[in-house]
């Protein structure tokens, strides 16, 4: 019971925000402005149309949707270590367990329910202009698996930061880091370093910006070679419904994973004297 409540705090706090508020809306007006404007004759990725939109698409959620979970559940431990307040929780009779499964069940409630109505938005729009319902359905599917990834990464920051300045901070550049590194920007290290291709293609399902992306440019594409060399050789081991399997479960290992990791955190990282 105690642990509902904690969520519902949380989703109020989470929606009243106002950096996750701006990147939800900037989210919403991008997506439909890709959406009412993106769509021409030209042959994009193997469709005609809407797949220069959907493409666009899955660009700005992989800007936008990390922002949006790891802006709430980096503050969600971190804010109340900073305000005194985390301590006066697990003095209570709660289990760290308890504390943190309420702080993570309202922030993924909340930006999973600001993806479905930002993105139910967009995509009802799509569809009426003639975008397949089952891609826009996949795309969603993949958008709310990657925003409950990084909400648990945030979580797993947040949980031994000390402030919620230095928990965001450390939250975007693990983000940022692991934007840089997909199969492309990592691809010279791998070659410098002599390691094998397997390594490469490893990380790149492990990556969880890189394995939305690629289970999005396998859906919305059936030429591997849009997909780097790196895709192209997963391709040729998984086949495309392996690669796209893959990638999410890639996804829900980095939300189980890093959710793991954020309790064990918390367990650990106690308030001095608590």
């Amino acid at each position: 019971m105690t642990a509902r409540l904690l969520a519902r705090r949380e989703v109020r706090d989470s929606l009243r925000g106002y950096w996750f508020l701006l990147n939800a809306g900037l989210f919403v007006v991008g997506g439909l402005v890709l959406i009412l404007f993106g769509q021409g004759d030209a042959q994009v990725l193997g469709y005609r149309g809407y797949a220069r939109a959907l493409a666009g698409l899955m660009q700005l959620g992989l800007f936008f949707v990390p922002l949006m979970a790891l802006f709430p559940s980096t503050a969600a431990l971190a804010g109340e270590r900073e305000a005194g307040t985390l301590e006066y929780l697990l003095a209570q009779p709660l289990t760290p367990g308890e504390v943190f499964a309420g702080k993570w069940g309202g922030v993924v409630a909340a930006v999973l329910l600001s993806l479905l109505v930002g993105f139910g938005a967009i995509g009802s729009v799509a569809v009426l202009r003639g975008v397949p319902a089952g891609l826009v359905a996949l795309l969603l599917g993949f958008t709310l698996l990657l925003g409950a990834a990084f909400t648990s990464i945030g979580l797993w920051v947040s949980a031994g930061a000390p402030t919620r300045a230095r928990a965001t901070s450390l939250g975007l550049t693990a983000w940022l880091f692991l934007l840089a590194l997909g199969s492309l920007g990592v691809m010279g290290v791998f070659v410098r370093w002599g390691l094998p291709a397997r390594v490469l293609q490893g990380w790149s399902l492990l990556n969880p910006v890189e394995a939305f992306r690629l289970a999005m440019i396998t859906v919305l594409d059936p030429d591997p070679g849009l997909l780097g060399p790196v895709g192209a050789a997963l391709v040729g081991s998984l086949g495309r419904v392996g690669l796209v399997g893959a990638s999410a479960a890639s996804l829900l290992l980095w939300s189980a994973g890093a959710g793991w990791m954020g309790l064990r955190r918390l367990t650990s990282h106690r308030e001095p004297g608590s």
